[in-house]
């Protein structure tokens, strides 16, 4: 799902820079349910994959003696990166390391607290299911999910094969110095005419599912043919009234990520690109109500509190520092 191959700086034992490092022993803290036998997954010694092609209608079965060899990311989930079809594909298991009292915990703060979708590993699978079905027939590239195939060992309904895509993601695309600044920008200008139809979307359709909840430069891939892969759905809001707010949200989530990737030096330049070449300016000036003016005074109050007591709220690329600068810019242009 996630290549990071030559498109990924590598730390020390090829690790992907930024990442932690992992345990070579996944079955001391991997978390799954007790009718699952993880010493037949994680703990076999032998690199052999076991493959069963079944009859037409059936499912194919999967078995891997030693999966964690194939680990490709830790990051609340597992991704392993598997030989499958005369190739590869991505396993994620949605099962990690946490407590089921912390997978409760956590849901119930989304549910009663963030207006959010569940957090326990199926209903993550299930959100991720239905927002790949919903942005590929919007017309947004997805990864495309191999159904129908069975992981031995693996519980049901906690785990997808999605495939491989060896592409760069925008993270490392607009912090490279070697590509040429007037490349970039034309690349984000590209970009967001896409980014924006699907905004419009969401609002006319009153739909949170197409809002990127997780959304920022580490979730979004240059794929070859040109397109803009999206990834990362676990978990959506609820409301369809909030959508608008969402929106705001998810485009201050974009634009703090962009100004920590190209930096200081770079980052006027590309907001001003921004405020030139995103379609709606109302939007855009949108997320200024949503930061300082939403007429939610409960959430006004909550923002308040929110920038006086965290140290965060006052660094250069917080949400509420990008929306007083694209409230600036757009009071200029």
């Amino acid at each position: 799902m996630i290549a990071y191959g030559k498109h990924q700086r590598q730390g020390v034992q090829g690790r992907p820079i930024g990442t932690k490092p992992v345990s070579t022993n996944l079955d001391l803290f991997l978390n799954l349910p007790r009718s699952v036998g993880k010493q037949r997954v994680f703990a076999g010694s032998s690199f052999d994959i076991w493959r069963n092609e079944m009859p037409e209608g059936r499912p194919e079965v999967l078995r891997f003696d030693n999966l964690m060899q194939y680990l490709l990311l830790k990051n609340g989930n597992y991704l392993f990166k598997v030989p499958f079809r005369d190739g590869w594909a991505v396993l994620k298991l949605y099962y990690g390391n946490r407590s089921r009292y912390q997978y409760i915990s956590k849901t119930m703060g989304n549910v009663l607290v963030c207006n959010q979708t569940s957090f326990m590993p199926k209903g993550r699978l299930r959100t991720e299911m239905i927002c790949l079905k919903l942005w590929r027939e919007a017309g947004f590239r997805v990864f495309d999910t191999y159904d129908g195939v069975k992981v031995e060992g693996l519980p049901e309904g906690g785990y997808a094969l999605f495939e491989y895509v060896d592409a760069p993601r925008f993270v490392n695309y607009f912090c490279d110095e070697l590509i040429p600044l007037e490349e970039r920008l034309q690349m984000w200008r590209r970009f967001l005419p896409v980014w924006h139809r699907r905004h419009v979307m969401a609002i006319e359709r009153r739909e949170p599912k197409l809002i990127h909840e997780n959304g920022d430069l580490k979730h979004v891939m240059i794929i070859e043919d040109g397109q803009f892969l999206f990834f990362d759905f676990e978990m959506v809001f609820r409301s369809r009234k909030r959508v608008k707010e969402f929106v705001g949200r998810e485009i201050l989530a974009y634009l703090k990520s962009l100004g920590k990737t190209v930096g200081k030096k770079h980052w006027h330049t590309f907001m001003k690109e921004t405020v030139d070449h995103y379609p709606d300016k109302s939007l855009l000036e949108y997320t200024y109500v949503f930061a300082f003016r939403n007429p939610n005074l409960m959430l006004r109050a909550a923002r308040w509190l929110d920038r006086k007591l965290k140290p965060g709220a006052r660094k250069p690329f917080s949400k509420y520092n990008v929306a007083l600068k694209l409230h600036e810019l757009m009071k200029i242009g």
